[in-house]
């Protein structure tokens, strides 16, 4: 049987918690939005610990702000993270995340039917690593989000097996590398030139001048990347190892379809 706990304080700081356990069926609620709410906010501090992680399936965040320990990118002695989903069903919805410089979402390799989809997520960028979304699973869902001010907004380790889709997703324009990832082989040092199973990425805005959908070898099943807008140079454009399909996707200022 599910419960929730729906936040009755403005702010709440986590540091000296370290990592907490959401056990299952459990909702952390707040009124992010509500009659003009910005939510509670929630914060960690601590400069190495994951602030949340799953303990069951069917575990939500929403409507709440929660902050970590570093909003820039310099490669300082901080590596700080929001959640680690392990389990079935993760829903993380309407909330704001920023200044986990290392992590935001993290989905592992076991993890089943994660859902990440309208947050606000910003300032995780940290130099090397700074990923709003990072995933090993085969099936994570990351919908209508804002980002700004990241590394790679969203990213894979590209294991046999993993896949996710990305659509209806605002990237804003300040980054520091390329906007959505998928690594292959050549990054996991297994000797394939295997980058995940499948992606699908579709009916995204980016703002950024960057290259926007980067696939570090050739995803298995196949990768479709449609109906995107990719509003800055029009030299930055998918890259990809193979077996993946671009198609009507506008690209520049003027949407130039292609």
């Amino acid at each position: 049987q599910c419960s929730s706990l729906v936040s009755l304080v403005s702010l709440m700081d986590l540091t000296k918690a370290g990592t907490l356990s959401i056990p299952a069926g459990v909702t952390l609620a707040g009124t992010r939005g509500a009659g003009g709410s910005t939510g509670a906010l929630l914060i960690s501090k601590h400069k190495s610990a994951v602030m949340f992680a799953t303990a069951g399936d069917e575990v939500r965040l929403t409507g709440l702000r929660f902050e970590g320990a570093y909003a820039g990118n310099e490669r300082v002695d901080i590596s700080s993270r929001f959640l680690s989903a392990g389990h079935y069903g993760c829903e993380v919805d309407n909330c704001e995340v920023f200044n986990f410089n290392l992590a935001g979402v993290g989905a592992g390799a076991n993890t089943m039917g994660t859902h990440v989809h309208h947050n606000f997520m910003h300032h995780i960028q940290l130099g090397g690593l700074g990923y709003a979304v990072s995933t090993s699973a085969s099936d994570t869902r990351i919908i209508a989000n804002r980002f700004d001010y990241g590394r790679h907004f969203i990213a894979s380790s590209g294991s046999p097996g993993s896949g996710y889709e990305a659509a209806y997703n605002l990237v804003g324009p300040n980054a520091t590398s390329h906007h959505f990832d998928m690594h292959g082989g050549r990054d996991r040092g297994d000797s394939t030139d295997i980058a995940g199973d499948w992606m699908e990425v579709h009916h995204n805005t980016f703002l950024g001048a960057h290259k926007h959908v980067v696939i570090r070898g050739v995803p298995c099943q196949g990768a479709r990347v449609h109906h995107n807008w990719f509003s800055g140079p029009t030299a930055q454009k998918v890259i990809s190892g193979g077996n993946t399909v671009v198609s009507r996707n506008v690209y520049g200022p003027d949407r130039v379809l292609e």
